[in-house]
């Protein structure tokens, strides 16, 4: 209780003082996230440091790597030669012999265009011929049926015609006959009256 006492008697000061301690905690705080951070990278610097002498040491091994091959390399760089002209003389073999295959399978295959070209026209050609042929076979088979239509017609006028003709003609003789069958029955007194 007694401390309630006192802080109540230095109020205004009391509060000047915790503002004052809160700047100072504040400060404390930022001074601290400062080392924090320089530790950090002092830290980053170091192990930056580390990995550049890493680097380092990695790059001087793969240079006495690189001479330690490039010395072999010269060590076996005359059989290598040999054998690369060796190898090179029959891969050039090969590609020719491939490039001549190729050409000769680019002709057969442009000569196969071709055929297939002409027989594609021939057989068009052939349709069209066919198609034409049996177009004009509808025509004649179309005026044939006309022609054969009208025949009968006229075969069908000319017996109708003729049959009338001859009907006419024995009509005439029947006509005759009978006028002659009447007067030689009357003339044989045969028949009395008028047929």
């Amino acid at each position: 209780m007694p401390p309630k006492k006192k802080g109540k008697g230095k109020k205004k000061k009391g509060g000047d003082d915790s503002e004052m301690e809160v700047k100072i905690k504040q400060s404390q705080h930022e001074v601290d996230a400062l080392k924090d951070q320089m530790a950090y990278r002092r830290e980053l610097s170091r192990r930056s440091l580390a990995i550049a002498d890493n680097y380092r040491e990695q790059m001087h091994t793969a240079q006495a790597n690189i001479e330690e091959l490039q010395s072999d390399m010269k060590a076996v760089s005359s059989g290598l030669t040999q054998q690369y002209k060796t190898m090179q003389m029959e891969l050039g073999f090969k590609i020719t012999q491939l490039e001549m295959e190729l050409g000769s399978t680019k002709t057969r295959l442009h000569l196969t265009d071709q055929e297939l070209t002409q027989q594609r026209i021939q057989y068009e050609k052939m349709q069209r011929d066919k198609d034409a042929h049996i177009q004009m076979l509808d025509g004649k088979i179309s005026n044939l049926e006309t022609s054969f239509e009208n025949l009968i017609d006229i075969g069908f006028n000319n017996i109708l015609t003729r049959l009338n003709e001859e009907k006419q003609k024995w009509d005439i003789k029947m006509d005759t006959i009978f006028d002659e069958n009447k007067r030689s029955l009357r003339n044989l007194n045969l028949i009395h009256l008028e047929v």
